[in-house]
């Protein structure tokens, strides 16, 4: 097994998925310095390689393996968290985003009617 320095490898999977960023920052929950220093990194934790490898969608931990795979993507994704949990994270995350729509929906509510208000008040 080859010697893998992995922060250029994040790097480079990184410039092939054209985020910015503060994008891949906030979602790592850290800050641009910190991602900077990932990328000089030669060994990560693992549960921050995880984290992302999630937010990649590109499995990082193949490179440490005897026999590496070919491909990486969503399907290695889901043998790394495992099926059921995959499907937890996909599910909270469809919740969430209903969540959002009916804050939206409530505060275009909001609006309009105080757009209404306002209007009455000065007719």
């Amino acid at each position: 097994m080859a010697f893998v320095e992995i922060g250029p490898k994040i790097k480079e999977v990184f410039d092939n998925r054209h985020m910015k960023l503060t994008d891949f920052a906030d979602e790592l929950g850290t800050v641009r310095q910190n991602v900077y220093r990932i990328f000089r990194k030669r060994h990560l934790d693992t549960g921050l390689l995880l984290r992302i490898s999630q937010v990649l969608d590109h499995d990082f931990f193949q490179y440490y393996s005897s026999q590496p795979e070919e491909h990486a993507g969503q399907n290695n994704l889901k043998r790394m968290l495992g099926e059921t949990e995959y499907q937890k994270q996909l599910e909270l995350s469809r919740k969430e985003i209903d969540y959002l729509r009916r804050i939206i929906k409530l505060m275009e509510d909001k609006t309009e009617l105080i757009q209404q208000m306002e209007h009455k008040q000065y007719s």
